[in-house]
């Protein structure tokens, strides 16, 4: 298991509002059973009287490192990984949960390397209760961190679909894990690179780059209006992602069709 210790009480940070920020995150976090979500099993003090979760153990590190070390490059392993990552996306929304936070450093893979685990539930938010049917609870305000933030949730004062902000920045991660950087630093109107891509929304040549297969569903996840952008069970549904057989254990050895990747080389280079 992993010890993991919460954010220190900020200044001026009423004790009870921390505390009830601490017992939040846990009762979400613990009650999520998935293969690939990170198991959390317990809460509880060190002897400095620090809040801590006892976690699930990811021996093989995170998504980022192998991003950044440039380890990550065959694209079938990439698939692989993008797969898991809308299923236990989709598990979280199947309960209620969006997640708010998916970038690659809160993305961890277990002692194989080979099973992706989503992580790090301090911003999350219940959408809907269990009691509850066809109920999604509307959101205000910034959350996550900028290149994998929506356009949506820069909208100052304007409510948006918490479900639709997830599927987005899975679509960013997708990008990254392909071009080891990110496509913007904002999804506003302030950054020229967002800007190229409202322009060539079509044919960005970044996603041009990439399989064919792959360029429906990106481009219809990076939709930057969120009521059209693509529910994840259309998304999990499209021949891409359902042609991803071979995910996780047996990793790369299923029978079912494959993009195929041998040699695949990172492109993150490209001017505006």
């Amino acid at each position: 298991f992993k010890i993991k210790q919460f954010r220190k009480r900020r200044k001026n940070e009423p004790y009870k509002a921390y505390i009830k920020k601490v017992i939040s995150e846990f009762c979400i976090s613990s009650s999520l059973k998935h293969q690939n979500v990170v198991e959390t099993v317990d809460l509880i003090q060190d002897k400095n009287e620090n809040w801590c979760e006892v976690m699930e153990y990811c021996s093989g590190g995170d998504l980022y490192t192998r991003i950044n070390t440039g380890t990550l490059t065959n694209i079938d392993e990439i698939n692989c990984y993008f797969k898991q990552l809308l299923t236990g996306v989709a598990y979280l929304h199947s309960v209620g949960v969006c997640h708010r936070d998916l970038k690659p450093e809160n993305l961890l893979m277990d002692e194989t390397g080979t099973i992706l685990k989503i992580t790090d539930f301090g911003v999350s938010e219940v959408f809907r209760f269990p009691w509850e049917k066809n109920v999604v609870k509307r959101v205000t305000g910034l959350c996550g961190s900028e290149p994998y933030i929506a356009p949506e949730e820069w909208s100052e004062d304007k409510d948006y679909d918490p479900i639709k902000v997830d599927i987005w920045a899975c679509a960013i991660v997708y990008y990254t894990m392909n071009h080891m950087s990110v496509p913007w630093r904002q999804a506003n109107a302030g950054d020229k690179y967002y800007e190229y891509y409202l322009n060539h929304i079509t044919n960005f040549s970044p996603i041009e780059e990439l399989p064919k297969i792959t360029h429906e569903v990106l481009y219809h996840m990076l939709d930057p209006n969120p009521e059209t952008r693509w529910s994840m069970d259309k998304i999990i549904g499209s021949e891409w992602i359902q042609g991803v057989t071979a995910c996780g254990g047996e990793a790369y050895k299923g029978k079912g069709k494959v993009v195929s990747g041998d040699g695949h080389l990172h492109t993150s280079k490209w001017r505006v």
